[in-house]
């Protein structure tokens, strides 16, 4: 069975890009535009890995992450930050993020980061803090 990957971000055209390429290999991909969205889509879908942008309008990728932790420990997520969010995406890492990617996304980048997240057997994966 494919694994599948929920990507919740507010920007429709990433969502696409992101959607087409890792579709491409071989992944299952949902999406989701916002954070309550998303939540739900957690537990329709119940995603192998999460890509979620920190900002947002409504529910920040922040609060989204402390509901995606208490629902499933577990599960991976892979944060979206733009620059002047740094300090965000290290508070995510805190709050149980595996790791955070800049935007722009660089889609190599990504999809090695994804691979090794999803390459891997044991579904508990911690990364080190930055």
């Amino acid at each position: 069975m494919n694994k599948t990957i929920l990507i919740v971000d507010d920007e429709k055209d990433l969502c696409t890009i992101l959607s087409d390429s890792l579709s491409r290999d071989r992944y299952r991909v949902v999406t989701a535009f916002n954070g309550k969205m998303g939540l739900q889509l957690v537990k329709k879908e119940k995603p192998d890995l999460i890509l979620l942008d920190i900002k947002m309008p409504g529910m920040d990728g922040i609060e989204v992450l402390r509901k995606i932790k208490r629902m499933k420990k577990e599960i991976v997520v892979i944060m979206f930050t733009a620059y002047g969010t740094l300090e965000t995406a290290r508070k995510a890492m805190k709050l149980g993020a595996y790791d955070y990617v800049t935007k722009p996304v660089d889609l190599f980048l990504l999809k090695s980061l994804v691979k090794e997240v999803l390459g891997k057997a044991s579904k508990s994966i911690t990364r080190g803090k930055r």
